[in-house]
C-alpha cells in the first residue's frame, strides 16, 4: 500500500469517527440527564464516566484533541462521584453541565 493510499484510509477513518461524534455526545447527554433528573441510579455515574473516558481516548487517537481534552475535563470532574451513593447537587450539576456544553461546542 502506498503512503498516499494509507493517508487516505486514515483520513477516511477520522472522518467516520467525527461523523459518529454526535451519537457519542447524545449517549453522554442522555446518561447525564437521566442522572440529573433522578431517572437513573447514582451507580450510573460509572457509565457516564466510562463513556467520557472512552471519548477522551478515542478522540485523541482520531486527531480530535480538543474533544479529548474537554471529555477528560468532564471525566475528571465526575470521577469522585463514582464512589458516592448520590449524584451531584444542583450547584454541582450546573458546573458539570458547563463542562458538557464545552465538550459539545468543541465537537461541533
Amino acid at each position: 500500500m502506498s503512503m498516499e493510499a494509507f493517508n487516505r484510509q486514515i483520513e477516511a477513518l477520522r472522518a467516520e469517527y467525527r461523523a459518529g461524534l454526535p451519537d457519542k455526545l447524545r449517549e453522554i447527554d442522555g446518561l447525564w440527564r437521566g442522572l440529573a433528573d433522578g431517572a437513573l441510579q447514582p451507580g450510573s455515574v460509572l457509565d457516564l464516566r466510562r463513556a467520557l473516558h472512552s471519548l477522551a481516548g478515542s478522540a485523541r487517537t482520531f486527531g480530535v484533541a480538543g474533544v479529548s481534552e474537554a471529555a477528560l475535563a468532564a471525566e475528571t470532574w465526575i470521577e469522585p462521584y463514582c464512589a458516592r451513593p448520590a449524584v451531584p447537587g444542583p450547584a454541582e450539576q450546573a458546573v458539570f453541565q458547563r463542562l458538557l456544553d464545552t465538550l459539545k461546542q468543541t465537537a461541533a
